[in-house]
């Protein structure tokens, strides 16, 4: 018997002043009442930044060049389903993949995943047995992952640096990052989210 599984979708990133300010991103059951939170690296929140558009990139990711390649190819994603090890503290995604003729899974890190499914538009699932065990009650979050203070004086020293410096790029993308989480932080308290479009 196949285990029962729970569509989830994309929330939100933000930081969490938990872990003194790490980024984490969210995926929501249906309805909101329960929550994924999954740690990000630096690296890993730049990445789903530029493939949702919420910052401007320069260079075509690694994420849009592998899909463009599946596109090519037509091979569909049909799904990504979100896994972790109970040995492991990270977590993974699983794609499944679609040739035509048989169905293909990969296994890749969670931002690819995450990446690839909302590239491609396709369902988030985790299994019932992954969300009893690490989600929690929307609530019980709310209160302190909305505080991104730490994070924005943070990016705000660094703007001010890169002002002094005369490197207004920098500047400029610095700028964006401040303006995407601070209005990410008043969407989450509304229980919306800006990532998903």
């Amino acid at each position: 018997m196949r285990e029962k599984r729970i569509k989830l979708d994309i929330g939100a990133i933000t930081a969490s002043s938990i872990d003194g300010g790490s980024f984490m991103f969210f995926l929501y059951k249906n309805g909101m009442e329960k929550c994924l939170a999954i740690p990000l690296a630096p690296q890993e929140m730049h990445a789903v930044l530029g493939n949702f558009k919420q910052i401007p990139e320069d260079m075509v990711s690694i994420q849009n060049v592998f899909a463009q390649v599946l596109r090519e190819y037509r091979i569909e994603l049909l799904e990504v389903n979100i896994i972790k090890s109970y040995k492991s503290k990270n977590y993974e995604t699983e794609l499944k993949l679609f040739d035509g003729e048989k169905e293909i899974v990969v296994k890749t890190a969670f931002a690819d995943g995450v990446i690839m499914a909302k590239l491609f538009g396709c369902p988030i699932y985790a299994t019932q047995e992954l969300m009893d065990r690490y989600a929690t009650e929307n609530e019980t979050f709310r209160k302190e992952i909305l505080n991104t203070d730490s994070l924005q004086k943070k990016l705000k020293d660094q703007l001010e640096e890169a002002v002094k410096s005369e490197n207004y790029e920098k500047a400029e993308r610095i700028s964006k990052k401040i303006v995407f989480l601070q209005k990410n932080s008043e969407e989450m308290k509304n229980k919306k989210t800006d990532i998903t479009k």
